[in-house]
């Protein structure tokens, strides 16, 4: 187990010990020189428009990474609106606004915002740090030392924009350090205000269980799900690609990427046969489209086994040559399956009771192509069980606020409650 801490943002030579660099980092909060939420919502945006510009000539593994869904984050039409359902008024962020009565309302940062990423899906750190530094806080961000620094190279080109984004992202210390560091680990989370968790289950147990501050909040971004219901005799064909690349996209690695496909309808059935038909053109172009990670001997042997098992309960197996991508028709799914590295289970259903008997305890999204009547009613019943959210094919893995059921601003932000002095 190595002790080691190495700090990989901000890249100015500091080999100070962490404790220290922490320290440094908290008392940014206190700067006379701190940026109004107006020049804060302009930089991410500016951000976003920077690395567009050079897509083309960043690494590979970041712009495969989901930067397309991060640049689109960013922009200002974006974070204003994911605020401003939030927010009340959004000027509260800058200065006490009143209330109806006698009351003024101000909205301040809630402090030092500690994010745990996960190594799965590096970029989805960044959501949670954008909103943070959008409000204000100051931030610390942990990345396994197991895994590729994706995080680096966007914070240096915020602070390569300008002077005023050079003072955003020295807002931001980023680390580097093994997930055994308990010292590092206990430094990060002491200072906190609120720690963000990503990740699996044994991952987020193991971060509640670090000492903090009494007052400091817990957002636990976990180990979720996600299934999609679609009605197929609905018009409009581009639906089915965009579901395709919601599983494609992360190699569903992401808790957004569908899992489970229910499809209405029964097998025989000119449009849902139609479907199956369409959908596994669409996953195999889109699979040829977005490269999949090299996968290792385990995932492959997963694979070969979740195909088996598929044709062991009576079911079918549509796939490719080799174990680029797999779809699972049956009855009913089979609940030993892994549905990972593009493997989907494609299930006919003929009420909305059936599919709600099959959404598990750790939900996050339901992509739903569905007329309004049934979408009114699915989604009230399913939103009940858990679910979080209901996309439309194509925005499965759009990161929105709430995310997981959490409204993100009213959490990493501190809001004071003012008695307007009656009038001489």
């Amino acid at each position: 187990m190595s002790e080691e801490v190495e700090v990989s943002f901000p890249t100015d030579g500091d080999h100070r010990p962490f404790g220290q660099r922490l320290q440094d980092i908290s008392e940014r909060l206190s700067r006379k020189d701190r940026l109004s939420y107006n020049q804060r919502l302009v930089l991410l945006n500016d951000l976003s428009d920077s690395l567009l510009a050079k897509r083309s000539q960043l690494p590979t593994n970041l712009a495969n990474a989901g930067l397309g869904f991060l640049l689109a984050f960013l922009r200002t039409s974006n974070l204003s609106e994911i605020v401003k359902r939030q927010v009340p008024n959004p000027l509260a962020l800058e200065h006490f606004v009143p209330l109806d009565g006698r009351k003024s309302l101000r909205i301040l940062p809630k402090g030092i915002v500690c994010h745990w990423i996960a190594g799965n899906v590096p970029l989805l750190g960044m959501f949670s740090w954008a909103i943070s530094a959008l409000l204000g806080n100051v931030n610390v961000i942990r990345i396994s030392s197991k895994q590729n620094d994706l995080v680096s190279p966007l914070l240096c080109e915020l602070s390569n924009l300008s002077t005023d984004g050079r003072l955003l992202a020295e807002e931001t210390l980023l680390a580097c350090f093994d997930r055994n560091n308990r010292s590092a680990h206990e430094q990060m989370s002491r200072i906190a205000d609120v720690r963000i968790a990503w990740g699996g289950h044994e991952a987020i147990e193991a971060i509640k269980t670090l000492p903090c501050q009494w007052k400091c909040e817990d957002i636990a971004l976990g180990p979720r799900v996600s299934l999609a219901v679609i009605d197929p005799q609905l018009p409009n064909e581009k639906y089915i690609s965009r579901l395709a690349t919601d599983a494609v996209f992360f190699d569903q690695q992401a808790c957004s990427s569908p899992q489970i496909v229910f499809v209405k309808g029964c097998f025989g059935d000119p449009a849902l046969d139609a479907f199956v038909e369409q959908f596994a053109s669409a996953f195999d172009q889109q699979s040829a489209v977005y490269p999949r990670h090299r996968i290792d001997f385990g995932e492959t042997y997963q694979i070969q086994l979740d195909r088996a098992r598929v044709l062991l309960e009576g079911g079918r197996v549509l796939r490719d040559a080799q174990t680029r991508w797999t779809i699972a028709l049956g009855d009913r799914p089979v609940p030993r399956v892994h549905c990972a590295n593009r493997f989907i289970q494609l299930i006919p259903f003929e009420s909305f009771e059936f599919v709600c008997e099959h959404i598990p305890d750790n939900v996050q999204t339901v992509i739903t192509h569905l007329s309004k009547n049934d979408s009114e009613q699915f989604t009230e019943n399913a939103s009940r069980l858990g679910v979080c959210r209901f996309p439309a094919p194509g925005e499965g893995n759009h990161f929105e606020v709430p995310w997981d059921g959490i409204p993100l601003v009213s959490r990493l932000t501190r809001w004071v409650l003012r008695t307007n002095p009656q009038l001489d």
